[in-house]
């Protein structure tokens, strides 16, 4: 055994993360937060176009959902798992570099598109490529923060995701309306292609922990298959996994179809939708920001906050989702929505502080690319599908107010999500494995 291999997790924390100044990591934070930025900014540009697109390639709701769900969460989940075991080898930068230059490329031939299936295989390449940004920059801010101060880490990468999406969806809307639906994936998928090269050679690399407990472990040394079935013999793992697929199937998904529900129930153009729905990312931006500070305040006290934040977070939201559908006039439904933003969003860093909590340093991605495709291929995947399918069956019976009561019918996820989070906090710190450190970092 070598002296590193004697030394403690605390202590090696403790090493890696003095590598690095406090002013050094606040810049790879914010660098990090601009990939996950535009990346959501690429992926919220085609939710507010479905309408135009539609009309113009004169496709059904089901093969829109198709377009905006499983064309591109396949793609995304399944080329995470290998994407992902390359990073945790230690190549983490450049994965993500790459990634970005790949996804931006694909979304400015998305423009290019002359027919639906055109369109189609340009949205599976923008998945591939959005594979490999997110767990990667999941990896890195574990190693670059402590757990204790993780969640608010975390939660300040995931606002670039509400910021990236105000952007999105405000400048395609407004795109869309003035220049055409082609001129908002020319505009917004340029700058990643800039950005990609100020991933590549300003972030540092920082070295991937060895603790004596992760020797002989499959995270380790085992093939990736063998480092996934290891992940899942965790209960906690296990629900977590469990709650965020039907989390993002019953609200993300879901909320692919927000601005075609306003276009249809309320007859908003495609300028007022993106205005309107931009406006959320204000009360996002504060939940997640507000939960990650609250979930590291408490974890303190009890680390199983971590489980609690998300747990509280989704439970309280399901009335006014509910109420955003459901509400007589537009002023009380968007209303509605801004609460629900306001509760919903703020489960985002604590529960993935909590998933980084439970693996060790080498299997971070792998955890995050785990999640991905859960969340993406169930969620985001088949979410938007089963709501257009849905939708196309009530159709008949209910005309424009179909999609109203097919987003309706997927609030059951969030109730049930809410459950197997509780179940996940029953052994959570019992199958921690990593502790936090005496200090904060």
């Amino acid at each position: 055994m070598t002296s590193s291999d004697k030394t403690t997790p605390a202590a090696l924390e403790s090493l890696s993360l003095k590598k690095f100044s406090p002013g050094y990591r606040t810049y790879a934070l914010i660098i990090l937060m601009g990939v996950n930025l535009l990346n959501y900014m690429d992926r919220a540009i085609l939710s507010v176009l479905i309408q135009p697109i539609k009309m113009e390639f004169h496709a059904s709701d089901t093969q829109m959902g198709i377009l905006t769900g499983i064309a591109f969460a396949l793609f995304y989940a399944i080329f995470g798992f290998p994407i992902a075991r390359i990073a945790d080898r230690g190549v983490r930068v450049r994965v993500i570099a790459w990634a970005m230059a790949i996804w931006s490329a694909m979304t400015i031939i998305s423009g290019m598109a002359g027919a639906y299936w055109q369109l189609l295989l340009a949205r599976m390449g923008v998945g591939i490529g959005e594979a490999g940004g997110n767990p990667p920059s999941q990896a890195l801010i574990a190693e670059y923060f402590p757990l204790e101060l993780r969640s608010k880490a975390i939660a300040f990468y995931i606002a670039g995701a509400s910021m990236g999406a105000f952007l999105g969806i405000f400048s395609a809307g407004y795109l869309a309306e003035e220049y055409g639906w082609r001129s908002a994936f020319y505009v917004l998928g340029a700058p990643g292609l800039i950005f990609a090269l100020v991933v590549r050679f300003t972030l540092k690399e920082p070295p991937v922990r060895n603790t004596p407990e992760e020797s002989g472990s499959p995270l380790r040394s085992g093939s990736m298959w063998q480092a996934v079935r290891h992940l899942f013999k965790g209960r906690a793992f296990t629900h977590l996994m469990i709650a965020i697929g039907l989390l993002w199937f019953g609200n993300v998904g879901a909320g692919q179809w927000s601005a075609p529900f306003l276009q249809r129930s309320y007859g908003l153009s495609s300028k007022e939708v993106g205005i309107l729905l931009s406006l959320l990312a204000v009360p996002n931006l504060i939940s997640v920001l507000a939960g990650g500070f609250i979930a590291d305040r408490m974890a303190k006290r009890n680390i199983v906050w971590l489980i609690y934040v998300p747990f509280l977070s989704t439970l309280t939201s399901v009335p006014f989702l509910l109420g955003f559908y459901l509400a007589p006039n537009l002023e009380l439904a968007f209303t509605s929505l801004i609460i629900a933003s306001l509760l919903s969003s703020a489960f985002a860093g604590a529960l993935l502080s909590a998933v980084q909590g439970l693996v060790g340093p080498h299997a971070r991605a792998l955890a995050a690319a785990i999640m991905m495709f859960v969340s993406n291929l169930i969620g985001i995947g088949l979410g938007p599908f089963a709501v257009g399918v849905i939708s196309d069956f009530l159709q008949s019976y209910l005309g424009q107010e179909s999609l109203r009561w097919a987003l309706v019918s997927m609030k059951v996820m969030p109730l049930l999500a809410a459950y197997h989070l509780w179940l996940a906090s029953k052994t959570f710190t019992e199958e921690l494995r990593e502790r936090p450190t005496e200090a904060g970092g």
